[in-house]
């Protein structure tokens, strides 16, 4: 006999709890100890009457307050456990199973120290620069125990007769243990870099690290590793889908995309002079036609752009790779690297007496560096900010005419329109640096273009 009961119903799902502790609309609430020890009281009554003994000196609130703190650390386990399960709120290892279920694996840090860097042979009235990102190497033959390890410098180096030797801070290339180099590891220029980047003529330098180089065995920190969780894209083709790729690429400080279809095409003749209602900005793609993009790409100091500029991974290779492997059938990248323009400040800096100038004016450059280094493609630098930064310096009064100086680019060979060749130029004061999509702004600790004079109240 066929059955004609309907269905049950799938039974809703548990509503929050009436007394509005635990799961909640608005997360999970813990109850206090307050509140528990409300709750056995309580119960104490309904079970052995209204008159029970609960006063602080009987026995039994003597074993109920004693069960209330284990009871009150069972909450707080529940709220770990149920946070635990959100990326923008579990920590340790739970974060760490979340990013395994995204093929998100915790990475490690790069090993970090310094190293003596001493010029040898520079003859008279010269000197030896070495930028911020000169690849040093070990010098010995790689071997499978023992493979070459690459650091690469984050500061630069002035190297001459008066001042033949400078300690810098070193990174190395790759993450991970593999990294970590002894005390006093015999270490040397990369020579293809080095043949590339520098001009040392008959100089020569050689480089001592008096301390290990260490670090590489850390795993990265909750913040960063959320970050990156949040970033994996969910789409296979979205302009923030392969840009979350591309800032993961080792090297790569910032990177845009330019996409005449699904973004703006700055590189389009068209490009801000667009009459509405008269002509097609773009014209849309036909099924089949192959499709271009642009991507610009900003490179850390010291990564090479193409593999024969030095021997460490490349950056454009690298690009290159990712975006095969996320781009549709039929859709072409063209990937440029982007213009670097150096930032420089004049100023004046009133300094209370009693304060060391030279210690205020590295302070001052050193919080600007910082600044500068976490802009992103097309951010320009701020007047303000400069000001608020010089005036944060414990010593410093005032700040008076302060001016942002803004070097020649180096070209990328990029053109979106607007970028200025083969000058530099001194802005006014209270006027902003701006750029353009295509430039990223870089700070150098010893640019010409800073000059801060401190000056007594």
């Amino acid at each position: 006999m066929t059955d004609l009961t309907p269905p049950t119903r799938p039974a809703d799902p548990a509503p929050p709890a009436a007394d509005g502790y635990g799961v909640t609309p608005d997360g999970f609430v813990v109850k206090g100890i307050d509140q528990i020890i409300a709750d056995q009281q309580a119960r104490a009554r309904a079970m052995f009457g209204s008159d029970v003994d609960l006063t602080s000196g009987s026995a039994l609130r003597k074993v109920l307050d004693a069960a209330t703190v284990h009871v009150h650390e069972l909450w707080r386990s529940l709220e770990n456990q149920y946070y635990a399960n959100f990326i923008t709120t579990a920590q340790g290892d739970a974060l760490t199973l979340l990013g395994g279920e995204l093929g998100q694996e915790r990475r490690h840090l790069r090993a970090t120290g310094e190293v003596t860097l001493t010029v040898h042979e520079t003859g008279p009235d010269r000197t030896v620069v070495l930028p911020q990102g000169t690849v040093i190497r070990t010098a010995a033959a790689p071997t499978p125990d023992h493979p070459v390890v690459k650091l690469r410098t984050t500061a630069t180096a002035t190297l001459g007769t008066t001042t033949p030797t400078a300690t810098v801070g070193v990174q190395a290339v790759e993450r991970g243990p593999g990294g970590n180099l002894p005390l006093e590891a015999d270490l040397i220029l990369e020579p293809q870099w080095a043949r590339v980047h520098l001009d040392l003529g008959p100089a020569t330098v050689t480089i001592t690290n008096q301390a290990p180089v260490s670090g590489g065995d850390f795993l990265e920190a909750d913040d960063a590793h959320r970050t990156r969780l949040l970033g994996v894209p969910r789409t296979v083709w979205t302009q923030d889908a392969i840009l979350a790729q591309l800032l993961d690429v080792p090297g790569v400080r910032d990177a845009a995309i330019f996409d005449p279809l699904g973004g703006i095409d700055a590189s389009q003749a068209t490009f801000n002079s667009y009459l509405f209602g008269q002509h097609e900005f773009t014209a849309g793609r036909r099924t089949g036609s192959p499709y271009f993009f642009d991507i610009v790409v900003a490179v850390e100091p010291g990564w090479p752009w193409f593999q024969d500029e030095g021997d460490i991974p490349a950056v454009h290779p690298a690009v290159v790779d990712v975006v095969r492997q996320w781009r549709p059938v039929s859709v072409f990248p063209d990937i440029r690297p982007a213009n670097h323009v150096d930032v420089g400040i004049r100023a004046t800096l009133v300094v209370q007496p009693g304060h060391d100038p030279d210690a205020i004016r590295g302070e001052i450059l050193g919080a600007v560096h910082t600044g500068v280094e976490r802009l992103r493609l097309g951010r320009g630098v701020l007047h303000s900010d400069l000001v608020l930064t010089a005036r944060s310096v414990a010593g410093v009064v005032d700040v008076q005419n302060l001016r942002l100086r803004r070097g020649a680019p180096v070209f990328g060979e990029v053109g979106f329109g607007g970028a200025v060749y083969g000058n530099a130029e001194e802005l006014s004061v209270g006027e902003n640096l701006t750029l353009t999509a295509d430039e990223i702004a870089r700070f150098d600790l010893d640019s010409p273009l800073i000059d801060l004079q401190v000056a007594s109240p």
